[in-house]
């Protein structure tokens, strides 16, 4: 059994369940069931926290296995700029989401309305990382946590699709 894959493939559905909870929120439905809002968004906020980190150290930690000796903070550069760009291209889809669904509150009085369908879009919001899970299979190989997964003398761009491209040879291949 794997154990990268078995992690992240937790945290990335329970973490997933834990959003598909701001539907119940949003549809008001902690209220009917008698779960005040401030203990709900305290417990769920908290929960999500949780999963997020348990989410960021493996994928730190899998990745400088990847890396050549002394790439370390290079591919955690890459990791965390990769992250960001993730979140900003979220937000962005989010914000159009939340225009099509007409959810546009300015403040005014009486806008409860505008809030109708914001429990659509965060259950989709919820549903759509679950992708990551079938990705995982892929693009996570099947090593346990401490084995080896590359060879430390190996090149950084062995076999990269520039030298495939100019046919280059790496000289420790020879």
């Amino acid at each position: 059994m794997n154990d990268w894959r078995n992690l992240l493939l937790v945290t990335n559905v329970v973490f997933s369940f834990l959003n598909m909870l701001d539907a119940v929120l949003y549809s008001r439905l902690n209220k009917r069931i008698g779960i005040p809002d401030h203990a709900f968004v305290l417990g769920t906020g908290v929960l999500q926290n949780v999963m997020n980190q348990w989410q960021w150290l493996p994928q730190v930690i899998i990745l400088s296995y990847f890396c050549p000796k002394g790439m370390e903070a290079t591919m955690y550069a890459l990791l965390a700029g990769c992250h960001n760009l993730g979140n900003t291209i979220a937000s962005n889809w989010g914000a159009l989401l939340l225009e099509l669904l007409s959810i546009n509150p300015n403040g005014s009085p009486g806008e409860g309305d505008q809030f109708q369908n914001l429990w659509k879009a965060s259950l989709l919001a919820s549903v759509l990382p679950m992708i990551t899970v079938v990705a995982l299979f892929q693009f996570i190989p099947d090593v346990k946590q401490g084995d080896r997964i590359v060879d430390p003398h190996e090149t950084a761009t062995r076999d990269s699709l520039w030298k495939r491209f100019w046919n280059i040879r790496d000289e420790r291949e020879d």
